[in-house]
Order: C-alpha cells, then structure tokens, then sequence
C-alpha cells in the first residue's frame, strides 16, 4: 500500500485499513499512518491476542471483532477493553463488530447468539 500510494493520491472517497490482529502486525500502522487517505482505520479483526500499547495518532476509527468458525481463537474481554479505552485517549472512533465463535464469557456458541455487547452496551462509533 505504501509503494502504491507514493506515486499516486489517494481519492477524495476512499478510507484506508490496515488488519491488525496481533502484536506482529502492529507494524502495518505506521504505513498507513503516512498515507494521505480521509480517512485512516485498523481492522482489528480477527483479535487474536493483546495488541498493548498502540500509537494511533491520525488513526480515524479502530474496528475489533472476535474470529468466527468451527476453528476460531478465543478472543478475551481485557484486549477489547484496552483497545477500547486507547481509542477513548487518543480520539479514535471505536467500532466493536462481534465477539464471534467466543462469548465474552469463554464459552464457545453461535456467533449471533454470543453478539456484539460489551458490558450490556452496543459500541459502534464513526469517524466524523
């Protein structure tokens, strides 16, 4: 995306995301940073571990989402709430889509049955 986008401009109607589900990947949003896209977000989908501290400087919006199918990770309670109080900090919008597979209790079920609830409250921000 960063070699695409130096001999290019990015239009005026397109959003720039990059995935980051663990602390690997992390590294992705320095790349997108640096882009002069409207809009900037991370995919944090599937979550798959504890990102920890994350610098989100020019980051727009952060989506996080549990992993779903009969081979889908647990994705814990802790991780969410972190990215979700960085977000509050730093003025990202935040965008919680599902817990999938796992429940925010560990039990595994029917991701439509687990939902999208943090703390019995639907978390679905926009960036402005």
């Amino acid at each position: 995306m960063s070699e695409y986008f130096q001999t290019r401009s990015v239009p005026d109607n397109v959003w720039l995301g990059v995935t980051i589900e663990n602390q690997v990947a992390k590294k992705r949003i320095d790349f997108l940073r640096n882009s002069k896209a409207p809009i900037r977000f991370l995919s944090c989908e599937p979550l798959l571990e504890d990102l920890g501290e994350m610098n989100l400087d020019s980051i727009d919006w952060v989506i996080v989402g549990g992993e779903s199918g009969t081979s889908a990770r647990p994705m814990k309670q802790e991780w969410v709430l972190s990215i979700q109080e960085q977000t509050e900090k730093q003025g990202s919008a935040f965008f919680f889509k599902q817990w999938g597979t796992w429940g925010s209790d560990g039990v595994k079920r029917n991701k439509h049955e687990n939902g999208k609830l943090i703390n019995g409250k639907i978390y679905q921000q926009m960036p402005v």
